[in-house]
């Protein structure tokens, strides 16, 4: 069941990337969850409630609080694709580098399905975007094309004409939600996207055998 927490993680935290669109500064999101199935019930408190996104042209960090649990990052570079994983967690830290997945994706099997309609969210008018695959999976975002585009870590490079403000995805009868509450456009230094002193490299499989001997 670790396992599956460390994936469902993994995957809320590779959701969003970045185009090389001149933005600066900061986006908060809240986070709610429906429909976690029982065996969840005991990791539910270490799910993020919150994510904040920080930008600075081709460079976003996500942060996301895991409860007294401790906290997770994601540094990504969207001209390199390369994603580092910082998880800080029961007195360990440790980074991990996520390889794109985007290659090997089919981008036929996927389809951006527009919308009509609009709404405001933290200030900015976005317009509906459904991403669905061949499978009947779907993600359905709100997107502005005010801020930098959109690229998923996980889908090919689709074009859904903005960046999300809002998105929610189901998993079997999971759903999860975010959705933007604050765009602070600041001055972001270098070194929020280096890894601190302290974090161990580990390969993602030498990270789900770590969880499995951490008791939580």
């Amino acid at each position: 069941m670790k396992n599956i927490l460390f994936t469902f993680l993994l995957t809320i935290s590779m959701l969003v990337g970045f185009s090389a669109k001149k933005f600066e500064g900061v986006i908060t999101y809240k986070i709610s969850y429906k429909n976690l199935p029982k065996e969840m019930g005991m990791y539910k408190a270490m799910l993020p409630k919150k994510s904040r996104i920080i930008i600075k042209n081709e460079w976003s960090k996500i942060e996301q609080n895991l409860g007294i649990i401790g906290k997770t990052q994601m540094i990504n570079n969207s001209k390199t694709n390369k994603n580092i994983m910082l998880i800080n967690a029961l007195g360990k830290k440790i980074a991990m580098e996520i390889k794109d997945t985007t290659s090997g994706k089919d981008a036929s099997h996927f389809s951006v399905t527009k919308k009509e309609g609009f709404k405001i969210i933290a200030g900015y008018k976005c317009s509906k975007v459904v991403i669905s695959d061949t499978s009947n999976n779907t993600i359905t975002l709100w997107v502005t094309n005010e801020l930098p585009t959109y690229k998923n870590s996980n889908l090919p490079n689709v074009d859904i004409g903005g960046f999300p403000m809002e998105y929610s995805m189901e998993k079997d009868d999971m759903r999860m939600r975010m959705t933007a509450k604050k765009v602070t456009a600041k001055k972001i230094e270098d070194k929020e996207f280096k890894i601190p002193k302290g974090y161990e490299m580990k390969t993602p499989e030498e990270m789900g055998e770590l969880m499995k001997g951490m008791k939580f």
